[in-house]
Formats: C-alpha cells, structure tokens, sequence
C-alpha cells in the first residue's frame, strides 16, 4: 500500500465538536499553520533594521505581535457552526469575530488550544506511523 498525500488540498482543516456528547452543541474547523503559512506569516511580521552604535551596525528585527496573532488565527481557524452570542443569534465566522473570541473568552482560546494539541498530537501520530512502514 503507498502513502498518499494530497496535492490539492494539502493542509485541510479538522472538524472538532464543541461538546462531543451533543451533536447538535456545534462544531469548529480547525489546521496548523504549515510551512508556508509561517512563512508567509513571519515575512508579514517582522522588519529588520540596521543600526549603527559607534561605528558598529546592528541588526534588529522588530516583530508585531498583534499581527502575528491576527494573521495566525485567522488561518487555523478555518470555520464554525451552531457558534452563538448571548442573545441565541448566530455568530459568524469572521476574522473579526475569530480575533474577539480569541483575544476576550479564556473558554474559546481554551477550547482553542486543545483541539489544536489534539491536531498536533494526531498529526505526529500518522507521521511516526509513516516513518515506520
């Protein structure tokens, strides 16, 4: 049996369930940021700069952390359903709402950050199993 990758979609998002005992509670996609995406990303945020301290240049690389953060939330989650506010209206997958969870409700960026250990875990889990074979 060959391993297979996919070319066209190489970094699909996971599908998580917001309570895995009710289907109906909602769900989240979810991906890691590959390669390419942190490249992408680093180039975005980080600036070099030279300095010169008594006749020696420096190099100093400023890097935006805000924007680091935007841009990686933004890419890793992908989409959610059945997601509400307080008033039972449906919020929607924006970058601007994936930011406001993100950065105010400690339980989403919990949720978050467990459904993106469980990825990682997942993840390395298929690549030990391919190095193996």
């Amino acid at each position: 049996m060959a391993t297979r990758f996919s070319l066209t979609e190489p970094n699909p998002g996971v599908w998580f369930a917001f309570d895995e005992d009710d289907p109906d509670s909602g769900r989240i996609c979810l991906r890691i940021a590959n390669q390419a995406e942190r490249d992408k990303i680093r180039k975005a945020t980080r600036t070099q700069k030279d300095i010169f301290r008594q006749g020696q240049r420096f190099e100093v690389e400023k890097i935006d952390d805000d924007l680091f953060s935007e841009m990686l939330w933004d890419y890793c989650i992908v989409d959610w359903e059945r997601l509400e506010d307080d008033d039972e209206m449906p919020i929607e997958c924006t970058k601007e709402n994936k930011l406001k969870l993100m950065k105010e409700h400690v339980g989403f960026q919990m949720f978050i950050g467990q459904c993106i250990e469980k990825l990682n875990d997942e993840i390395e889990a298929k690549l030990d199993l391919t190095e193996k074979n």
